[in-house]
């Protein structure tokens, strides 16, 4: 059993944290979300639901049933029990079925701001979010007034010093962008990564909404940046984003909606929607290797060649190192090339060259059946290990 107690607000310097401590039979922990001083007023006290959410896969890895010392929202609780904990143990099935057992059921909406809030990296999915809810044709009350910045596995998927500097780092690379088009952007920082032990990827969604969760006083809205489209829906047990548009939906309470923004595009049409928003030339940024734009990291250069399909390229060479792009692109054609059959990514990109009469390199066209066989052998090298592993855990 692990058991969940009623959160507490501790104030530290300019920052408020709300923590709520947890039992297991290894003993007593406290899970924390912290937020500035200025959005205080916002944070539920007396609602347990972002703590049950930001707990629920530790308590499914090690089987153990929650136990909530406090409200929670019946709307979550009602679709947590009869839809995601089923859902999360067919796409990961070393996550087990669970019982949840409320102190008591709340489905009063919480009196709140009526605040519009997206997360900003500054990627590409990001800004193709920010581009949809700030234009003219956007309703008014779905318009975007809020930011949000967290460090909850994306700078590090274990937590821990070195993570938290990076969430550092990068945080200052996105303020000019808040700043210039004058919305205010939250910075939420969080213990959970280091409280879950758990690979960033697979678990991003729930981590996410557990954040926004705690603001429930701020937020209706929440508009998470898709990575997949709608045709790849798949219970995947590596990809959490392939079914996002079931697990926000699962997340979401009487008082706050989630949505799966962008899940209608593909990356390369959300890549070229973004190039017609002008403050991207100068805020892009898409690396995963550095705080900035590295420009030939897979991810760089990826954007970039996108980026020069569209005819668009010149107009990001304040965040991209452009020579460094053009000495790395024959040999990033030819790993695209070796890749197109299984990535989804690379095939949309050639395909959109060929359409638009870009010339991809010979030398690129000569190399990449030497990469194909390569990949080919790390599959099913990958392939084997896995089912030696499956024999050790069988036997």
């Amino acid at each position: 059993m692990l058991t969940i107690h009623l959160p507490t607000l501790i104030n530290t310097n300019d920052h408020v944290r709300i923590q709520a401590s947890f039992e297991t039979e290894a003993g007593s922990q406290e899970l924390w979300f912290s937020v500035p001083n200025t959005y205080s007023a916002y944070l539920l006290e007396n609602r347990g639901d972002a703590f049950l959410v930001g707990l629920l896969l530790l308590a499914m890895k090690n089987g153990w049933d929650i136990k909530i010392n406090c409200p929670i929202s019946e709307r979550l609780y009602y679709t947590l029990t009869n839809y995601l904990i089923k859902a999360l143990h067919l796409a990961m099935p070393h996550l087990k079925e669970i019982n949840l057992f409320p102190k008591e059921l709340d489905s009063s909406q919480v009196e709140q701001a009526k605040g519009v809030g997206t997360g900003f990296s500054g990627g590409v999915d990001s800004f193709f979010t920010i581009y949809e809810h700030l234009h003219s044709t956007c309703p008014e009350s779905f318009r975007l007034t809020h930011f949000v910045y967290h460090n909850v596995g994306s700078h590090g998927d274990f937590g821990g010093d070195a993570t938290r500097a990076l969430f550092r780092k990068r945080l200052e690379l996105v303020k000019p962008f808040a700043e210039e088009i004058q919305l205010p952007l939250i910075e939420i920082d969080s213990n959970i990564s280091e409280i879950l032990q758990m690979d960033y990827v697979p678990t991003h969604t729930i981590r996410n909404a557990a954040a926004i969760l705690v603001l429930q006083g701020l937020f209706r809205y929440y508009y998470y940046s898709s990575g997949r489209q709608f045709k790849d829906f798949e219970l995947s047990p590596t990809i959490g984003a392939s079914y996002d548009i079931l697990s926000l939906n699962m997340l979401s309470t009487e008082s706050l909606d989630f949505f799966s923004a962008g899940s209608a595009f593909s990356r390369f049409e959300k890549t070229e929607a973004i190039t017609h928003y002008e403050p991207t030339y100068r805020h892009l940024n898409v690396c995963t290797s550095d705080a900035a734009n590295c420009s030939v990291c897979p991810k760089c250069l990826r954007t970039q060649l996108t980026l020069e399909t569209t005819g668009k390229l010149e107009s990001y060479r304040e965040v991209f190192d452009l020579q460094k792009y053009k000495n790395a692109r024959s040999s990033y054609l030819a790993e695209v090339l070796a890749t197109m059959h299984q990535d989804d990514y690379a095939a949309e990109i050639i395909k959109e060259m060929r359409l638009r009469g870009i010339e991809i390199p010979t030398a690129a066209y000569f190399r990449a059946p030497l990469l194909r066989s390569m990949h080919s052998l790390k599959q099913s090298g990958r392939k084997m290990l896995k089912k030696k592993n499956m024999r050790k855990e069988g036997s």
